[in-house]
C-alpha cells in the first residue's frame, strides 16, 4: 500500500465515525534533510508519507498506525520527534544490553537494542516505537519494519517493508475500527 492510499483509507475510517481527520501539514524538505543527516537515507515510502504529513494532529488524539494483531493506536512522529526518539534509543542501548542481553533471537533482526540507520516513525507513549530497519539480521531484509516494545523489553519483527506494513496496519484497523479510534471517540464524550 502506498502512503497516499493509506492516508485516504484512514480518512474513510475516521469519516465512518464522524471524526475529523486532520493530520499535520507536510514536512518540509529542510526537516527531512536534517533527519537524513542524523539517521542516514530515509526509506522512500516513509519519506513520501512525511511529504504528505509531518505527523499526527498536534491538538487532539489522532492515531495514524496500529501494530498488526494488537490494539495499540500509534502516532506518526514528526521528523524532529523521530530524531529525538533515535537519540534516546541510542543512549539507552548499552544499558539495555547490560540488563537484558540481545534484544531478540529472531534471525531477521540484528539482536541489537539500537542500530545506526534505524528510522523511528511511530510511537505509543514511547512504550512501543516502530522503526524502519536498514540493518537487518541475516534472514531479514533491508527496509523491514520492526518495533521496540517495553515490558517486557524486546525488539520484534513486524513486516517485510513499509508498504507491506501499511497494508497490514490498514487490515488490522479494519478488523476493529472502533477499538482503533477509542482515544478520539473518548474525547467526544
Amino acid at each position: 500500500m502506498r502512503p497516499d492510499q493509506y492516508l485516504a483509507h484512514l480518512q474513510a475510517v475516521y469519516a465512518a465515525f464522524q471524526l475529523p481527520f486532520d493530520p499535520m501539514p507536510p514536512a518540509g524538505e529542510q526537516e527531512l534533510a536534517a533527519l537524513v543527516a542524523e539517521l542516514g537515507p530515509l526509506d522512500p515510502d516513509l519519506a513520501a508519507l512525511w511529504r504528505l504529513t509531518a505527523g499526527s494532529s498536534s491538538d487532539r488524539t489522532q492515531p495514524l498506525f496500529q501494530r498488526p494483531g494488537f490494539v495499540d493506536a500509534l502516532d506518526l512522529l514528526t521528523p524532529a520527534q523521530a530524531t529525538a526518539r533515535a537519540a534516546g534509543m541510542e543512549k539507552r542501548a548499552q544499558r539495555m544490553w547490560d540488563l537484558a542481553g540481545p534484544a531478540s533471537q529472531d534471525p531477521r533482526l540484528s539482536g541489537r537494542w539500537w542500530q545506526a540507520g534505524w528510522q523511528p516513525f511511530a510511537s505509543f507513549y514511547g512504550d512501543i516505537v516502530l522503526l524502519v530497519d536498514q540493518h537487518p539480521g541475516p534472514e531479514g531484509q533491508r527496509g523491514q519494519i520492526i518495533a521496540y516494545v517495553h515490558d517486557p523489553d524486546q525488539i520484534q519483527w513486524i513486516a517485510p517493508s513499509f508498504g507491506a506494513y501499511l497494508q497490514a496496519a490498514a487490515d488490522s484497523i479494519d478488523s476493529d475500527r472502533e477499538e482503533f479510534l477509542n482515544g478520539p471517540l473518548d474525547e467526544l464524550e
